[in-house]
């Protein structure tokens, strides 16, 4: 078996979304065996096997990228294959084409959908809008986050984000008195629309709050600058912990010292109502309450252990952030409630199964 991914997994701005592909690949081997991956880096395409490259080629296009792809289907003998998919284009739909001629079986999974308010590039964006509506000839099967059950002629399964609770130690922290910290752990895109609590946090002081609120945003990326200037803005850089990019322990001691986690607030920008992210499972695993802005459909709209707030720009209500707060530690064994139901529903061996047994 293959898993095909188009991106550079060990890029810093790729680390939940490789935790995750990993999660599915140890799924894939329990029941498959061997399974290898790709994935782009510095215009070479490579195949793996675990942590050693198994071959290499030289890419500078999207035709050389499916050409390598499809080469080492052949040499190895696949017979299954599992893409996460980029974006169509003509070379994406003659790799499938070519794999359909075979009768190998495929399945092509879609991480977020709608996604075309993700799509900046105009040129990209039509091209996918146009070569999409090919992929049906040669898919049988799309995984993707919507309950449609079928998406551009093709059957769709709908695919939870889960999590791996060994990786993720209980949250234990004991409430303070007065004082609140926030963390929120992401790649600084576009969609996680923390100035949202960064505007909310300038509104509570502003209104006379007593509250000592600490917001830790742990990673990088092309937002960052902007919560930082806004910090500056909004006379709460005391207030905001820049602490770049952590993982494994010291990304652990900083879990351990939050009192509530932050989702992302700004898929408003997308067009996304609905959503699994990959943080929410492990926020639910830890144990640790969390706010985000979007239902997620992994739980029950009356989550104790969820704050949502509307998906729109307005600053978040630090008030209710407290209020929210003041009722989850009032409550017993709620963390291990938590950790209990994403152990139940959010196992990759369950949410992967649908994908297993078809591809059997």
């Amino acid at each position: 078996m293959i898993y095909v991914t188009y991106v550079n997994l060990f890029h810093t701005s790729y680390y939940g979304i490789t935790k995750k592909i990993m999660s599915q690949i140890k799924t894939f081997q329990q029941h498959f065996g061997k399974v290898y991956y790709t994935f782009y880096q510095g215009r070479m395409m490579y195949l793996m096997d675990g942590e050693c490259v198994v071959e290499k080629e030289f890419c500078i296009s999207q035709e050389k990228c499916n050409a390598a792809i499809a080469a080492w289907v052949n040499k190895y003998g696949i017979q299954r294959i599992y893409v996460r998919y980029n974006f169509a284009d003509k070379w994406f739909v003659q790799f499938l084409k070519l794999q359909k001629e075979k009768n190998i079986k495929l399945v092509l999974e879609i991480p977020t959908y709608p996604y075309d308010g993700e799509i900046k590039d105009k040129r990209r964006k039509a091209e996918d809008e146009y070569y999409r509506q090919q992929l049906y000839k040669y898919v049988d099967w799309v995984a993707t986050n919507s309950d449609a059950p079928e998406l551009w002629g093709m059957s769709c399964v709908k695919l939870l984000n889960g999590v791996d609770a060994d990786m993720h130690p209980l949250h234990s922290k004991k409430a303070e008195d007065k004082r609140i910290v926030l963390i929120g752990v992401s790649s600084m895109v576009v969609w996680h629309g923390y100035e949202r609590l960064l505007e909310g946090l300038y509104q509570y002081y502003d209104q006379g709050g007593e509250y000592d609120f600490l917001f830790k945003l742990v990673g990088d990326g092309e937002e960052k600058e902007k919560y930082y200037l806004l910090a500056e803005e909004y006379g709460v850089k005391s207030r905001v912990e820049f602490c770049g990019i952590l993982k494994g322990e010291e990304l652990n001691r900083q879990y351990g010292q939050a009192d509530i986690a932050v989702s992302s607030l700004g898929l408003y920008k997308t067009g996304i109502q609905d959503v699994t992210p990959i943080k929410g499972a492990e926020y639910c695993v830890r144990g640790i309450p969390f706010i985000c802005g979007y239902h997620d459909m992994r739980f029950p709209r009356d989550a104790e252990y969820i704050m949502t707030v509307p998906n729109a720009p307005e600053p978040i209500n630090m008030w209710e952030v407290v209020r929210f707060y003041k009722e989850f530690t009032s409550q017993k064994n709620l963390k291990l409630k938590m950790r209990d139901y994403a152990r139940e529903h959010f196992s990759w061996e369950r949410i992967m199964m649908p994908i297993i047994e078809y591809l059997k």
